[in-house]
């Protein structure tokens, strides 16, 4: 659902330590190699590399949003997180996102220019390993070219999906450099990436504007480092080293295979579903549509109704798909979106939950509201004239 942080992330690390120390450069090339070796695949060129400030990157990212995102496309990006409730009704989409990964950035690889980026005067903390996860995206990108891979996923949720294959990678090897320097080594010891997910997650605190953003845009900015980092473990534990290939020449298909890596060792069959028909649909224009993932689904009910609903019933998704239609003379937005369950049970736990505690929650918008259930199928309306 949100395509601009995923195509922001394309080019900037967020989450890590900030190097700043000239000697840095040095360990470029033996570390490229060092990865070379773990992954077997190995370095095609070398990395070209330079400093930046973070103003500058400031600069980067509003260009580079420019250069890839249209202003429509933000703006009913937008309205999709505040018509789910995902964000108030004063947030600025752009201006957060940049701020967001302003403040966490430490380094990055550009894609385009094919060149490592440091930023200058932050502390030197743990600053190998910060090198480590941003030359794992330059190695990848050598073998299997990430913006075309990201740009690949069928739909914004495969997108995501993709994106936690990249950065939950990254991650895996940086550990992995960390825990050989004291002997060990993640392959054997599941307990070690349990204890680097939760210290992901504990770290909030140090970023004020991460910390205090919205649930859901906290939640898809963790999501890739936290969840892709266990997906990677899980490959690595089932292909064995062939998994550092494999996860890029076979992509998840969806969040759901993240989230659940044994089915994405299955058949693989994906479920369908269409959002609802809108009554009197010629007086409206179709602004966007997508898929609402199980991460996506987990979001909503931590955020409407708590964490241990959400654990328990967004398993239980099997697909999703959302409308946001326009009316061509008031502009008042709609949303149409339906969400199908394994069974007709969990279905109707879901549609009790919105009707009691999502809709109640939501921001008060005009036009009315539906709620219905067919089966294992959940559609929801909201803001028809």
């Amino acid at each position: 659902m949100l395509r601009l942080i995923t195509t922001l992330l394309l080019f900037v690390s967020a989450l890590g330590a900030q190097p700043s120390s000239k000697d840095l450069f040095d360990q470029i090339d033996p570390t490229l190699e060092e990865l070379a070796k773990l992954t077997g695949l190995p370095a095609k060129t070398k990395v070209e590399r330079d400093f930046i400030t973070r103003e500058k990157l400031k600069e980067f990212l509003q260009t580079r949003i420019d250069e890839t995102v249209k202003p429509e496309e933000i703006r009913v990006e937008e309205l999709t997180l505040k018509l789910f409730g995902f964000v108030p009704e004063n947030y600025n989409l752009r201006e957060s996102t940049v701020s967001l990964l302003t403040e966490q950035a430490a380094a990055f690889y550009d894609y385009r220019k094919k060149k490592m980026f440091m930023l200058e005067s932050a502390p030197e903390i743990s600053q190998r390993f910060v090198l480590v996860h941003e030359l794992a995206h330059a190695l990848a990108d050598q073998h299997f070219h990430l913006e075309k891979y990201i740009q690949q996923g069928r739909n914004d949720d495969s997108a995501t999906a993709r994106m936690a294959v990249m950065e939950g990678q990254a991650q895996w090897l940086m550990y992995e450099l960390m825990a050989k320097k004291t002997g060990q080594s993640l392959k054997t010891d599941k307990a070690m990436v349990q204890m680097f997910v939760n210290a992901s997650s504990m770290g909030l605190s140090q970023y004020p504007e991460l910390s205090g953003a919205p649930l859901y845009i906290r939640e898809s900015l963790l999501f890739p480092y936290t969840r892709g980092l266990l997906f990677q473990q899980a490959v690595i534990e089932k292909r064995g080293d062939a998994g550092f290939a494999e996860v890029f020449r076979k992509p998840p298909q969806s969040t759901r295979e993240i989230i659940h890596p044994d089915l994405y060792f299955g058949t693989r069959k994906q479920a369908k579903v269409k959002a609802p028909g809108v009554p009197n649909s010629g007086r409206y224009t179709e602004a966007i549509e997508g898929e609402l993932g199980e991460f996506d689904l987990y979001v909503l009910l931590k955020q409407f109704v708590d964490e241990a609903t959400a654990d328990k019933l967004s398993p239980q998704w099997r697909a999703g798909q959302y409308r946001i239609l326009e009316h061509k003379e008031t502009k008042r937005p709609v949303l149409a979106f339906a969400v199908q369950f394994d069974t007709a049970e969990s279905a109707g736990e879901f549609r009790k939950l919105y009707e009691e505690k999502v809709l109640p929650a939501k921001t008060k918008r005009s036009g009315s509201k539906t709620v219905k259930q067919e089966g294992t199928r959940v559609s929801i309306l909201e803001g028809i004239e």
